[in-house]
C-alpha cells in the first residue's frame, strides 16, 4: 500500500536552542507515534523542513490542524507531496537533523525563496531535497 509524504518548510519564530529542540522532538515524537506518522526535521538557520510520511488523511490533517496554526513558527509552506511505495523513514517516528550549509547550499528554493525563479518556483529543489533526506535515511540505516 502507497504512503502518502509531505515536506514543508517555516521559519521558526524565535532561535531554538538545544532543550527548545529537545522538547519540540518529544512532542513530534509522542504525537507521530499516536498517529502512525513517522518522518525527519530538520532545523537550522532559523528554519524548518520536515517530511512526513503516513496515511494521506492522517498526514493532512496533522499538518492543517496541528503545524500550521504553531505558534512557535510561522509561513509554513508546503513543498512537495506525493505517494511513494514505502517509508523512508519507517524506523522513526521523528528523526532529527541539524541543517547543515555545505548540505542545504543547493536548496536556495527552499532557504531563500525570494532566489527561485519560474514564478517562484525552483522545480529541481524538491528532487534535491528527496535525495538529501534519503541520504539521511540511509545514513541512519546504517547506524
Amino acid at each position: 500500500m502507497p504512503v502518502f509524504q509531505l515536506i514543508y518548510r517555516s521559519k521558526a519564530n524565535a532561535y531554538f536552542n538545544d532543550d527548545d529542540l529537545i522538547l519540540l522532538l518529544r512532542q513530534c515524537r509522542s504525537k507521530n507515534i499516536e498517529n502512525r506518522v513517522t518522518g525527519l526535521l530538520l532545523y537550522g538557520y532559523g528554519s524548518f523542513i520536515q517530511l512526513l510520511e503516513g496515511e494521506d488523511e492522517t498526514v493532512r490533517q496533522l499538518y492543517h490542524q496541528q503545524i500550521v496554526p504553531d505558534p512557535r513558527h510561522r509561513n509554513p509552506v508546503i513543498l512537495h507531496q506525493h505517494y511513494v511505495p514505502k517509508r523512508m523513514f519507517k524506523d522513526w517516528s521523528m528523526a532529527f537533523r541539524p541543517l547543515d550549509a555545505g548540505r542545504i547550499n543547493h536548496l536556495s528554493g527552499f532557504t531563500q525563496p525570494e532566489q527561485a525563479s519560474n514564478n517562484g518556483k525552483n522545480l529541481l529543489a524538491p528532487l534535491r531535497l528527496l535525495e538529501l533526506m534519503h541520504g539521511f535515511a540511509v545514513e541512519m540505516q546504517n547506524r
